[in-house]
């Protein structure tokens, strides 16, 4: 059914987003407020719109070879709520945004390079057995306390917090050794 709906998003068919919509309109609020949910309700609603118009208008940036559509649609939330969380600390300020996160000594290759890090990362963390996976993605896309996935996943604390560390180790080893992540 998902699938269908993509296809009838990059056609430009808005039942297509009424089904993304309904389906994942709670779990893209609950990300949004939990990062700028501070500065009240019209700025979470607004910025869980402008998600999804980002995907209607993004769509064909999606790739299922790189991860569900789940996943591309938890980053564009995490993206957009960032962006208006950076937007509504610097309200009364006027920046240049490219001054503001490129520093003057990255050149286009640095950043090339470090996006291409971002997916290789994704796709490690992708690779992750059950329930590691889950609970990474838990901890560090959607930002639950590690409490809170113990109660969810009925188990102890400190049983999420070592695979939480044996996730941390292995991105670091992959950053360590600087090659791509062969799964």
């Amino acid at each position: 059914m998902e699938k269908r709906m993509i296809k009838r998003i990059l056609k430009k068919d808005p039942k297509g987003l009424d089904y993304i919509m309904n389906t994942y309109m709670k779990k893209v609020y609950f990300l949004v407020d939990k990062i700028i949910g501070f500065y009240g309700k019209e700025e979470v609603e607004e910025c869980v719109s402008d998600v999804f118009l980002a995907i209607w208008e993004d769509i064909n940036q999606y790739d299922e070879s790189k991860g569900s559509f789940g996943s591309f649609i938890f980053m564009k939330t995490k993206y957009k709520a960032l962006d208006y969380k950076r937007k509504l600390e610097n309200k009364s300020e006027k920046y240049n945004i490219l001054e503001e996160t490129v520093p003057d000594n990255m050149s286009t290759e640095d950043i090339v390079l470090d996006k291409e890090n971002s997916l290789e990362i994704i796709n490690i963390i992708n690779s992750f057995k059950e329930p590691d996976k889950t609970y990474f993605y838990l901890r560090y896309f959607m930002y639950y306390k590690i409490e809170e996935i113990a109660i969810k996943h009925k188990t102890t604390r400190a049983s999420v917090e070592n695979r939480l560390y044996r996730c941390r180790l292995k991105i670091k080893e992959y950053m360590k050794g600087g090659c791509r992540y062969e799964g």
